[in-house]
């Protein structure tokens, strides 16, 4: 029996010896990823992320480099040569040369002047040229209110809007040309210079156009009457007229003006021998009848004593 058990074992041994020596079959990985890279897989998928690694990190590398490389004199001098020699090319290019400066608007006085002020020495190139500047000095011209620069097909064309005299000003001795706005368009030598504009005199009447030119639209009836206006102390206006002097309130002075037209229009009380007409007072009309009128008023009155009446 001993004999049939051992030689059972050793069949049995015999069987079971390839398979105990074949390996171990590999087990399948597990398909869920560990920690770290879960957190770095989201992370990558985040907008910034991608945009951070794909172009600012190389671009501040490239920035670093380029840094690196200019603060060596040999690098940056030949930077800038390159530069310079490419402006230099461009600049020479006949399509961006200026020929020739044209303003197709404005008075030929005016036009000489702005041509002299830009000083340009053409033909120049546009890149040498700043064209903002030119603005700037153009609109400081006391004539223009405004104005564009720009350059196509080689010519600089200035447009400007010019500031057209309203009034003709008249102060310290000296005369000016205002515009609607009181702003000073030029200095002339006589008032005759402009006959057709209308004329305010005294300190401080530039700064009151808005109220003369009301002014000015109420006595329109009077036509050549009216002489001009004039500024007393900064605060108010005085109606001259051929014949006549209107003082007009420092407040509503043109509604004052038309409550007296209104009189004029029904009892043409400034066509007779009134030499003034006080306003000053909104309460109480003070009328000054001239030196005529005064003799022949005091004449009768002798007159009138002498027959007891």
């Amino acid at each position: 029996m001993t004999l049939v058990a051992e030689r059972r074992d050793m069949v049995v041994a015999h069987d079971l010896a390839p398979v105990l020596a074949k390996p171990k079959a590999n087990r399948p990985k597990n398909p869920a990823p560990s920690k770290l890279g879960y957190r770095l897989e989201r992370l990558w998928l985040t907008h910034w992320f991608r945009a951070l690694v794909q172009f600012w990190l190389p671009l501040l590398a490239l920035l670093l480099a380029l840094y690196g490389g200019w603060k060596s004199p040999a690098v940056s001098g030949w930077v800038a040569a390159q530069y310079q020699a490419a402006r230099d090319a461009l600049a020479a290019r006949p399509d961006l040369t200026i020929e020739r400066v044209e303003i197709p608007v404005g008075s030929p006085d005016l036009q000489r002047q702005i041509l002299g002020i830009m000083a340009l020495d053409l033909p120049v190139s546009v890149l040498d040229t700043d064209l903002a500047a030119l603005r700037e000095t153009v609109e400081g011209l006391a004539a223009v209110k405004s104005a564009a620069v720009r350059f196509e097909d080689g010519v600089l064309e200035v447009r400007i809007v010019e500031r057209m005299p309203a009034m003709v000003w008249r102060n310290l001795n000296r005369i000016y040309l205002l515009d609607e706005d009181g702003v000073r368009v030029a200095e002339v030598p006589r008032r005759m210079v402009r006959p057709d504009l209308p004329l305010v005199v005294g300190e401080g009447a530039d700064k009151a156009m808005l109220e003369a030119r009301e002014i000015f639209s109420v006595l329109a009836p009077l036509g050549e009457r009216v002489l001009g206006l004039v500024r007393m102390g900064e605060r108010r206006w005085d109606v001259v007229l051929k014949g006549n002097l209107v003082m007009l309130p420092a407040e509503g002075g043109p509604d004052a003006l038309r409550r007296l037209m209104d009189i004029q229009a029904r009892d043409k009380v400034l066509d007779t021998d009134i030499s003034l007409v006080d306003m000053r007072d909104r309460n109480r009309l003070i009328l000054r009848l001239n030196e005529g009128a005064m003799m022949a008023l005091q004449a009768a009155r002798a007159r009138l004593n002498g027959e007891g009446v």
